[in-house]
């Protein structure tokens, strides 16, 4: 189940970064950028959680 979690944040994060990179500047971009490089801890610990 850790894995499946890990799984589906990294995937909402690379989709979330890859809008951004779509979007014009502004405090939108920088506001998804932030909340999908912070989703990436939790997949991170996720990750490590499940192979333990």
């Amino acid at each position: 189940m850790d894995a499946m979690i890990a799984i589906v944040l990294l995937l909402v994060a690379n989709f979330m970064i890859a809008w951004t990179r779509q979007l014009s500047r502004g405090w939108v971009r920088l506001l998804l950028s932030i909340i999908a490089v912070l989703m990436l801890f939790p997949a991170f610990l996720f990750g490590i959680r499940a192979l333990v």
